[in-house]
């Protein structure tokens, strides 16, 4: 028997259930306004934790913890941007050994999974082992990334591509632009 399929059996969370909930997410109509994204989370039995980032209690962006039933998930959050909510992330696969062949297999059966779905991805770029791939569905950009340096998971993303672009743009621009001085003062 095929060791690779041998190893797909035993995947936790199952690729085919990674994928099913992708399409969930992006299949339906995004949440728009925050009591939408709470009727949201109660369908797909998430729930919000803490939030994350407590320290740019300024920006326009915020981050929670999401909590979520689905076995397998080494950590999951949820983003916001000036309230609207933006994605959710999910940790899949960790191991804590770099380049973990594992989690490997399991970056390569759900991107087959995905690809089944929704064709193939773009990579926005070629130079690592295994780039991102991206697949974009109903204005929902879902995102796979392996990582593997320090240990080893696969990151899945899930967000509204336009508002994610925005609150890009907005960090991006903050980050250029520390406070001016104010030259009629």
């Amino acid at each position: 028997m095929n060791t690779t399929v041998e190893r797909q059996s035993e995947l936790i969370p199952d690729p085919a259930s990674v994928a099913a909930l992708v399409a969930q997410l992006v299949e339906g109509t995004w949440p728009s306004s925050d009591e939408e994204r709470e009727s949201f989370f109660r369908r797909l039995n998430f729930k919000t934790g803490d939030r994350v980032d407590h320290d740019s209690e300024g920006s326009a962006t915020a981050s929670f913890i999401l909590l979520t039933e689905i076995p397998g998930v080494a950590f999951a959050s949820w983003d916001s941007f000036r309230g609207r909510f933006i994605g959710v992330h999910f940790h899949l696969y960790s191991f804590p050994d770099a380049q973990a062949p594992a989690t490997r297999l399991d970056n390569d059966a759900v991107s087959g999974k995905l690809t089944d779905l929704y064709g193939p991805p773009t990579r926005p770029w070629e130079d690592e082992e295994v780039p991102p791939s991206i697949w974009r569905v109903n204005r929902c950009e879902v995102v796979t990334h392996l990582f593997t340096m320090r240990d080893s998971t696969l990151m899945l993303s899930i967000s509204d591509e336009e508002l994610a672009a925005a609150a890009e743009a907005e960090a991006v621009h903050q980050t250029h632009n520390p406070d001016k001085i104010d030259p009629s003062s």
